[in-house]
């Protein structure tokens, strides 16, 4: 899986990337999810999350090439493409070791290739570790350890089998970026991974190492039926 940011204030970029994005994954059996970021410091905050960037450069608060050069001082790795309406405003892209650039408005033809060039510089199909942003600066976790997600406000806690982590940001955008066939959302405030489940009693899932977490009425439907065609847990 590739999970994708597309970075743009113009509302209908970003409504053409993630499409093109959706009919690409559709057209190529590459699974992609995408997250969209109408400014630049948001994803910052989020881009441990992510393989691949969309930044628009031309953008308020902080522009794109900005943004590239604060997103390389934390992430190295992150494949990044520019969107942009000229052309000379991508010609420094070699400074932030961006892939290539798209053009405004964007042509499917011209995106189609590039994301065939960047899925096989990206060599992969899934991600079997997540690095976390701490207050005391970065953690790597194994996604199979991670017992379940549970945020309090803005605070995102990562329950694992080594303990716990605590980060910053949404559940939804978590939930877009772990594996669906792994984790589940099971109430208004929690993700858990389902090979952790023991079992479901009533409206709780029981973890193998004994936590209860209650499951909503609007999602026990989807949760048990995860949980069966999985046939149980571990």
């Amino acid at each position: 899986m590739i999970k994708a940011a597309v970075v743009d204030d113009d509302k209908e970029s970003l409504g053409c990337i993630t499409g093109y994005l959706k009919r690409f994954s559709g057209e190529t059996g590459n699974e992609i999810v995408s997250v969209a970021f109408e400014e630049a410091i948001s994803f910052l905050e989020q881009s441990h999350f992510f393989d691949l960037v969309f930044l628009d450069i031309e953008m308020p608060l902080i522009n794109g090439m900005r943004a590239a050069e604060k997103l390389r001082e934390t992430n190295e790795s992150i494949a990044l493409i520019f969107v942009t309406n000229t052309a000379k405003y991508a010609v420094n892209g070699y400074s932030v070791n961006a892939i290539d650039y798209l053009l405004k408005p964007v042509n499917y033809t011209r995106f189609s290739a590039l994301m065939k060039k960047t899925v096989r510089m990206l060599g992969k199909t899934e991600k079997d570790d997540i690095t976390l942003h701490t207050s005391d600066g970065m953690r790597k976790l194994l996604l199979s350890s991670v017992l379940y997600v549970e945020i309090k406000e803005h605070l995102l806690i990562w329950h694992a089998e080594n303990g716990n982590t605590e980060t910053w940001g949404a559940l939804k955008d978590v939930e877009k970026m772990l594996p669906h066939e792994d984790f589940i959302r099971c109430n208004h405030s929690c993700i858990v991974g389902l090979k952790h489940v023991a079992s479901v009693s009533g409206d709780t899932a029981v973890l193998y190492d004994g936590t209860r977490i209650p499951v909503s009425r609007s999602k026990k439907k989807a949760f048990t039926e995860r949980f069966a065609n999985r046939g149980g847990g571990k």
